[in-house]
């Protein structure tokens, strides 16, 4: 018996949304779909109504609410009684984009060191979701949060965060109001790695711009530079832009709107250790109260 499962039955009927039950658990939507339909397979009964307003007890589920309930808080109790120390004298290794690292993290860890002071915090950026990738397979990190869609975690949404094109000073683009695919036709394009994504990449070859060769890794920080220079344009994110500055360019909306999405991802099929647990609820609270764009429930 999977106490998960009864864990997201309860929470589902509690809020009557199975969407927001699984971000509270940190599970996707998927995945807490899927953990419900296995429970019903299991156990040979339909558990809830399923509407567009959300879910609610079917007449099998409603009989076996308070029973799954009580043995639920019962796990809980176990899982605090095992985890009480983990809590006080565990690590958490948390894997992050560039711009996450540099824009959200010092605060972050900052505030959650306050609450939990004897918890050991160990960071790791990366340039994009591919390391982080290898690393969950190596069991170098428990959580990451990223830029990168993989279907295989458990994904949260946090924000939205939208696209922009920079220019040097004197570029003639500059006296527009808003920057359309037709501008960019012919410009010579500047993209670090961590801003590669399918969304620039698409946007390049419909544009029919060229992209200005490199070899290696290009940081944020050197392309910002080189479109400062005049060597080029770029399309960066905007958490990207707001970690190093805005002086030296000009920065201009897309239209229509492009943007990544943010999410705070942890490993799906693996037991969470109560400090990933927590970290996971107090970074998503954080971005609730700190970030713009949020998009999370």
């Amino acid at each position: 018996m999977d106490v998960n499962k009864y864990m997201l039955f309860v929470k589902a009927a509690e809020t009557g949304n199975l969407s927001k039950a699984a971000a509270q658990l940190s599970y996707s939507q998927t995945a807490a779909s899927h953990m419900i339909s296995s429970m019903e397979e299991e156990l040979g009964i339909k558990l809830l109504y399923r509407g567009r307003n959300g879910v609610s007890l079917t007449e099998e589920g409603e009989r076996i609410y308070s029973v799954a309930k009580e043995l639920t808080e019962k796990e809980e109790i176990i899982r605090q009684l095992a985890g009480e120390e983990s809590i006080q004298h565990g690590k958490i290794r948390i894997g992050v984009i560039t711009s996450v690292a540099v824009r959200w993290m010092p605060q972050i860890i900052i505030e959650f060191r306050k609450k939990y002071p004897r918890v050991d915090v160990f960071l790791n950026d990366a340039i994009n979701y591919e390391i982080m990738k290898d690393w969950f397979s190596k069991d170098v990190i428990d959580c990451a949060i990223s830029a990168e869609s993989n279907k295989k975690e458990n994904e949260t949404p946090l924000v939205k965060d939208p696209y922009y094109v920079i220019l040097p000073k004197d570029h003639p683009l500059c006296d527009c109001e808003t920057i359309t695919l037709t501008h960019l036709k012919g410009e010579t394009f500047i993209i670090p790695s961590e801003g590669t994504s399918y969304s620039v990449g698409k946007m390049l070859r419909q544009a029919k711009g060229n992209l200005m060769e490199h070899s290696g890794f290009l940081s944020d920080q050197a392309a910002i530079s080189m479109v400062c220079g005049g060597c080029g344009i770029s399309i960066l994110p905007k958490l990207v832009l707001d970690s190093y500055g805005s002086g030296g360019y000009v920065r201009k909306a897309l239209d229509p709107e492009v943007y990544r999405i943010i999410y705070f991802i942890v490993p799906s099929g693996k037991t969470l250790r109560p400090t990933v647990r927590i970290f996971s609820a107090f970074a998503r609270e954080w971005v609730k109260e700190n970030a713009e764009n949020v998009i999370i429930n």
